[in-house]
């Protein structure tokens, strides 16, 4: 059997990455991915897209598009609601907005957006799940100090994103500790990808997801996998085959070639960089004090993100 080496400190593992991206277009699309939030084209349909809104509706009619509440819930994610009334104030000076909405209409229906992500429209994609942390407003040094480290809340966030294009398509939030275990979210997004038709050629994650049920999942889709056994993994069967063969595949190689033929790096591209991303533009702390609404904000960075990204990409 290969042994795997050990990474020694300092030492780049794998060959030096070449850099292919299209600097001048990608800075382009961050430059337009500001751009979004002051476009304000959906006011020309305001009242059509209001009209459509209170089709059918029972009780008091929306009086304020979902248009205007999505850009609403994007500066949100860098100032309070009384600061987003006074930016949309204003916009009904320069912007020719019909009127604005008080914060707490704005902070009811921030609240109320249920984040969703665009589906392949081609009908198949890749797929990466991990994992990451957001600190509650509270978790500061005080409450450490005083309380002890157990005091300290998380917020955790698994996402599922496609690697190649960097697209997100699902997201889990729950407070660290409670919820779902990262694989079993794994499998839930899998299961709706699966179910919407969409054909999922490879699944990446890390050890973490090495086990039983994910891999017979991802064979009975024919699904590839990325996903690195234990090193003293059991060639036994023990309920899934697809898992012996991965085992034996894993240990009769080098990590090296092991992670090569997997281009198990790729993985990086679907999840910590998202993280990265996310975290650098809106920070890694949330403002709201309950948890439900601690895990509600977390969700909407991503959502916030990614739409500010796809506008950049259609509009650069």
């Amino acid at each position: 059997m290969a042994t795997k080496p050990k990474h020694e400190k300092g030492k780049r593992w794998g060959k030096k990455r070449e850099d292919k991206r299209n600097w001048s277009k990608y800075n382009e699309e961050l430059v337009v991915r500001g751009m979004f939030l002051l476009d304000v084209e959906w006011v020309e349909s305001w009242g059509d897209e209001l009209e459509e809104m209170n089709k059918g509706k029972r009780g008091r009619p929306f009086e304020f598009p979902n248009s205007l509440i999505e850009h609403q819930a994007v500066w949100n994610q860098w100032v309070g609601v009384r600061q987003v009334e006074g930016i949309t104030r204003q916009l009904v000076a320069v912007a020719k907005l019909p009127e604005f909405n008080d914060y707490s209409t704005i902070n009811r229906r921030v609240k109320k957006i249920e984040p969703c992500f665009e589906l392949p429209k081609h009908g198949f994609c890749s797929a990466s799940t991990d994992g990451s942390g957001f600190k509650m407003h509270n978790a500061g040094e005080y409450i450490t100090t005083k309380y002890g480290e157990k005091k300290r809340r998380w917020v955790k966030v698994v996402i599922t994103a496609n690697p190649f294009t960097k697209d997100l398509l699902d997201l889990e939030v729950s407070m660290d500790g409670e919820g779902d275990s990262e694989p079993d979210i794994a499998m839930q997004h899998l299961n709706r990808l699966y179910n919407f038709d969409i054909d999922v050629d490879k699944f990446w994650g890390d050890g973490a997801f090495d086990v039983l049920d994910l891999f017979n999942l991802l064979e009975a889709h024919d699904t590839e996998s990325a996903i690195p056994p234990r090193d003293d993994a059991s060639k036994n069967a023990n309920g899934s085959m697809r898992r012996v063969r991965e085992v034996f595949e894993y240990q009769t190689k080098t990590w090296d070639e092991w992670a090569t033929e997997k281009q198990y790096g790729k993985r990086w591209l679907g999840t910590e960089g998202i993280f990265s991303s996310v975290k650098g533009v809106f920070g890694e702390h949330t403002r709201a004090k309950t948890v439900e609404n601690a895990c509600r904000e977390a969700a909407r960075k991503f959502w916030a993100y990614e739409k500010m990204r796809k506008y950049g990409q259609s509009h650069a």
